[in-house]
C-alpha cells in the first residue's frame, strides 16, 4: 500500500472513529430530548488544556444565512491580512469542511491527527461517568479549537451548530457576536415561537461583548435588545449602521453592491445569488466595522474583495445550464423556501416549467416547504438523501398528500430524482433541488462528478 494510500486509509479509520460517537445531527432517536449542555464541552477543553483560550473569535447565530454569514466575514478578515480560522456545520461534500484556515479546509492528514491526538481526553469525560459522552460535534468543536490554536490563527469565526445557548459553540467568549435572522426552525428543540427561538439564539451574547444583529423579527429583536441589555452590551442592528447607497442585480451573474458605514464605502460584487444575500452582506459588514471599531484594522477595499471572492456551496447554487437549468439551495423551512421562491422568481422568470426535487430531514416541516415553493406552479418530485435523519419519499409524498399537494413522482435517491426530472424537463424548464442541504449537495455531486463521501452505517443501541 503506497503511503497516499495509507494516509487515506487512516483518515477513513479517524472519521469512523469520529462518528462512532452520539450524534444528534444524524442519529438521535425520534421522541428523545438531545443531552444539550455545557458541562461535556468545558470538561472535555480542560482535558486539552483549554485551546480555546487567548483565541479571538466572531461567534455566529441565527435560523437563516449564518453559514453564508460566517463565510462572509471570514474571507473578508482573510483579504485584509489575517490568518482566519472558520468553523462551520453541516459539511456539503466532506466531512473537512467544518474547519478551514483562510478557507482552506483541514487536510485528511491533520483531521486525522486531530481525532488521534483528543481521543484520550474523550476517554476521560466517558471514564468520569457522570456528564454523560462526548458527542460528534462536541469533539468537531474541540478540533476546531485546536486546529485554530495550532495554526496560529489570528482570529476565527465560529458558527453555532443548534440553538446557541446550550451549543458546544458557547463555551468562548468573542469579540463580537452575530445573530442573523431568526425564523421557526428546530422546533422540537428550541422551541416552538419565535421569541422561545430568539432566547437560544441570544445566548450567545456575552458580558460586555457587542452583538451585531440583522433585520429581525419584532419578537426576535426583544428578546435579543432585553438580553443585550441584561449582558451590557452594545446592540448594533446591521441596517442602522450599514446603507445600501447602489444595488445592481446581474442576475446570474450576482449583483453589485455599495455599502455605505459611517467611515468607509465597501463596493463588493456580490456572487452569492438572491436578495437575502445582500442583508447577509450588510450584517457581514456591519460586524466587520465593529471589529474596526475595537481595534482590528480593517481596508474597505481589501473587505470588498473578500466578500466578492465567497462561493459557498449549494446555497442559491446554478448547478449547470446545460441542457436545463439545475439549481439547488438547502431551504429547510418556509422562510428560507419564501426566499427561495422570490430568488427563482427573479432568477428564472421565463422558465415554462419548475420541477421541483424535495427531500427533508426529520424535524422539519416539509408541507411549509411545499406549500411555498407551489406557488412557482410546481412539479414535485419526491425523494430522499443519504443522510440518517431524511425522510424516506414515501413518508414525504403521503404528508404533501395529505395537504393536497400533487407529487408527479416519487424516488427513493437523489439520482433517479434528478434523472427523472431530466427526462420530463426541456432547456426551457428549470429543475430546483431542496428541502435539504443533503439533497443540493448531492445534486452538486453528480453533476460536477464529485466523489461522495460515505458514511459508516453505524446503529443505535437498543432502546433499554
Amino acid at each position: 500500500m503506497s503511503s497516499k494510500s495509507r494516509q487515506h486509509t487512516d483518515y477513513q479509520s479517524a472519521v469512523s472513529k469520529l462518528l462512532s460517537l452520539a450524534d444528534f445531527e444524524r442519529k438521535s432517536r425520534a421522541n428523545d430530548p438531545p443531552d444539550f449542555h455545557l458541562k461535556r464541552i468545558e470538561r472535555l477543553l480542560s482535558y486539552l488544556g483549554n485551546p480555546h483560550h487567548g483565541q479571538k473569535y466572531v461567534h455566529v447565530a441565527g435560523s437563516k444565512g449564518k453559514g453564508s454569514t460566517s463565510a462572509m466575514i471570514a474571507w473578508a478578515l482573510t483579504a485584509n491580512g489575517y490568518k482566519t480560522g472558520l468553523f462551520t456545520s453541516p459539511s456539503i461534500h466532506r466531512i473537512t469542511e467544518r474547519i478551514r484556515v483562510n478557507g482552506d479546509p483541514v487536510t485528511e492528514s491533520d483531521f486525522t491527527d486531530l481525532v488521534n491526538d483528543l481521543w484520550h481526553a474523550v476517554e476521560k469525560v466517558t471514564a468520569d461517568g457522570d456528564i454523560g459522552v462526548v458527542s460528534v460535534f462536541e469533539l468537531e468543536t474541540a478540533m476546531a479549537f485546536c486546529h485554530f490554536a495550532n495554526s496560529n490563527a489570528d482570529i476565527s469565526v465560529i458558527e453555532v451548530g443548534l440553538g446557541g445557548r446550550l451549543d458546544s459553540t458557547n463555551i468562548i467568549t468573542p469579540l463580537v457576536s452575530v445573530i442573523t435572522p431568526i425564523s421557526l426552525d428546530h422546533v422540537a428543540v428550541l422551541g416552538n415561537t419565535i421569541k422561545l427561538i430568539a432566547g437560544e439564539k441570544a445566548g450567545i451574547i456575552k458580558q460586555g461583548v457587542p452583538v451585531v444583529t440583522a433585520p429581525q423579527h419584532p419578537d426576535a429583536l426583544g428578546v435579543i435588545s432585553g438580553k443585550a441589555s441584561e449582558q451590557r452590551s452594545k446592540l448594533i442592528e446591521s441596517n442602522s449602521v450599514v446603507t445600501i447607497n447602489k444595488e445592481e442585480n446581474l442576475g446570474l451573474e450576482g449583483t453589485n453592491l455599495e455599502l455605505k458605514t459611517r467611515n468607509s464605502t465597501f463596493s463588493p460584487h456580490l456572487r452569492l445569488l438572491g436578495r437575502h444575500q445582500i442583508e447577509n452582506a450588510t450584517t457581514a459588514i456591519a460586524a466587520i466595522c465593529e471589529l474596526e471599531n475595537i481595534g482590528i484594522t480593517i481596508d474597505s477595499t481589501k473587505t470588498s474583495n473578500g466578500i466578492e471572492s465567497v462561493q459557498w456551496s449549494a446555497r442559491n447554487q446554478l448547478v449547470t445550464t446545460d441542457p436545463t437549468p439545475i439549481f439547488v439551495d438547502g431551504a429547510h423551512n418556509v422562510d428560507s423556501a419564501r426566499a427561495l421562491r422570490k430568488s427563482v422568481e427573479a432568477l428564472f422568470p421565463h422558465s415554462k416549467k419548475i420541477f421541483v426535487i424535495l427531500g427533508t430531514v426529520r424535524g422539519h416541516d416539509p408541507t411549509a416547504i411545499a406549500r411555498e415553493l407551489q406557488r412557482l406552479d410546481s412539479i414535485f418530485i419526491t425523494t430522499e438523501t443519504r443522510h440518517p435523519k431524511s425522510l424516506t419519499n414515501l413518508e414525504l409524498s403521503k404528508l404533501l398528500g395529505e395537504c393536497k399537494i400533487a407529487v408527479h413522482k416519487s424516488t427513493s435517491n437523489t439520482p433517479d430524482a434528478l434523472s427523472a426530472a431530466k427526462h420530463l424537463a426541456n432547456e426551457n424548464d428549470l429543475i430546483l433541488g431542496t428541502g435539504s442541504l443533503f439533497v443540493a449537495a448531492e445534486i452538486v455531486e453528480i453533476e460536477h462528478k464529485i466523489e461522495p463521501e460515505l458514511y459508516p452505517d453505524i446503529k443505535l443501541p437498543p432502546r433499554p
